[in-house]
């Protein structure tokens, strides 16, 4: 009895370090390159600097879509550079109420509200570093960090409210204190987590943060001047790598 006790446990430690190795395996990748395609959705903001709208400055997060592809340039089994192409598609709302000075004389304030749409479209570099665990045989959990580059080629702001306190005949006249476009490029980084499963199929969760300016400066006779802000986003993708 004391002889298969004494087997039983050797069977389970050496289980137990097996099971340990290959979670975090060192060994020669078997594949040194391969390519994949990611499809997903995304959740996302551009914000607006309160230093240019003090007063109620509220941007909601909107939907849009990813279409990208990625390449692993595997260096260890547990380590892999990232480098992808995405196109992107990103949406957000937006709401400014906030007094503005008025040139009238004599000299007063006039109260401004504007809310709507923003749209935007780009393609996105990133250059992710992931680190790869083994759950199982054929389940693989991914930890993803790296930075990425956009470069903006069109946007789209829709005001569905924009109007001031200061009336024509009783009709609110059109305000026009924001109508920016978005800065030509956005760096930022992303982060996040996801699953490969039977060697191909994968799904994963991610978090942009953009640390630039979200908007394009504006140009004055007295300088220029930038409405500030950041871009944010989540964003889910299915994939499958050949």
């Amino acid at each position: 009895m004391k002889r298969i006790t004494a087997i039983l446990t050797i069977a389970v430690l050496a289980v137990g370090t097996s099971r340990a190795a290959d979670f975090f395996s060192t060994a020669t990748p078997d594949q040194p390159f391969n390519l994949g395609i990611r499809l997903g959705v995304n959740t996302s903001n551009r914000t607006v600097g309160e230093q240019n709208m003090p007063g109620y400055n509220v941007q909601g997060w909107g939907t849009g879509f990813d279409l990208g592809v990625v390449a692993d340039l595997n260096v260890r089994d547990y380590l892999s550079l990232q480098p992808g192409v995405f196109f992107e598609s990103r949406s957000n709302t937006y709401t400014f109420i906030n007094t503005v000075p008025s040139s009238g004389i004599p000299a007063s304030e006039y109260l401004m509200t504007q809310a709507g749409t923003f749209n935007s479209y780009a393609l996105t570099i990133p250059i992710i570093g992931s680190m790869r665990f083994n759950i199982t045989d054929d389940i693989r959990w991914n930890v993803d960090f790296g930075p990425y580059v956009s470069f903006m080629f069109g946007s789209k702001l829709k005001n569905k409210v924009n109007h001031n306190s200061i009336d024509n005949g009783g009709v609110p006249a059109a305000g026009a204190e924001f109508r920016q476009k978005a800065a030509p490029v956005d760096f930022g980084f992303k982060f996040g987590t996801g699953l490969q499963v039977l060697k191909h199929y994968s799904v994963g969760v991610h978090y942009m943060a953009g640390i630039t300016r979200a908007w394009k400066d504006v140009k004055t006779d007295f300088g220029s001047y930038s409405y500030g802000g950041r871009t944010k986003a989540w964003v889910f993708t299915l994939g499958y790598d050949f």
